[in-house]
């Protein structure tokens, strides 16, 4: 399996390529920077009360230096989100060639639900009196657990180790205790069945010597004896 880290780095090579050829800052000056921006989520799990870390990549692949480059992250709703900070925004003086910036900053989900959020806005002096600006990517939908949920989506993973797979979600979980319910049911319903049908041959056996005129105590004590010899 990969590590997060790997997976993370092969996401962002591939971004970068993309935007090389399909242009995610607009600027088509033959010899000027051309800055890439990246957004994500360092965090694999948002939990309700927790940190959560914004990551904003900034990547020079143009052939000059970008200057005076600024990056704002706007639309942080506080009735739902508690910055921690530093700040949503970040002025960097210089980005040269092939290198890149990251501006990190923290938040804390206040309310459970489907997380989202829209493009970080950036601009720089390309080159001489050349000023360009553009977008990062926008978040995919993430969700946001309460603790509780947080907890059960554990379990459901150690559960799936359990039982190699079979289970995976609630769902499955839940077929599976359905099954498991009747199954043990049936087995439950037959014991109870076999027992009743001993009891009842028992009982058969006893009114026969009963009306033989033998003595059912009569013979256990024999079969005893035997046993003994």
């Amino acid at each position: 399996m990969f590590s997060r880290s790997a997976v993370r780095a092969t996401t962002l090579a591939l971004f970068v390529a993309a935007a090389l050829f399909q242009g995610v800052v607009a600027d088509n000056a033959p010899s000027s920077a051309h800055l890439i921006v990246h957004k994500s989520v360092a965090e694999s799990q948002l939990i309700i009360g927790r940190n959560m870390t914004i990551e904003i990549m900034l990547y020079n692949a143009g052939e000059t230096t970008a200057t005076d480059v600024e990056i704002d992250d706007p639309g942080w709703d506080t009735s739902s989100f508690a910055m921690l900070g530093p700040s949503t925004s970040a002025k960097f003086a210089s980005i040269p060639p092939l290198t890149k910036k990251t501006h990190r900053f923290v938040v804390v989900p206040k309310v459970a639900g489907q997380f989202s959020a829209g493009p970080s806005l950036v601009s720089y002096t390309a080159a001489a009196g050349h000023q360009a600006s553009g977008t990062s990517n926008a978040l995919d939908p993430l969700p946001i657990l309460t603790p509780m949920e947080a907890k059960v989506e554990v379990a459901m993973k150690f559960g799936s180790y359990l039982t190699l797979g079979f289970c995976n979600n609630a769902e499955e979980w839940t077929k599976a205790a359905i099954i498991t319910t009747v199954l043990v049911g049936l087995i439950t319903v037959n014991w109870i069945a076999l027992k009743g049908k001993r009891a009842v041959a028992k009982a058969q056996r006893k009114q026969a010597m009963k009306s033989l005129g033998i003595n059912p105590k009569d013979v256990a004590v024999s079969k005893k004896q035997k046993k003994k010899k």
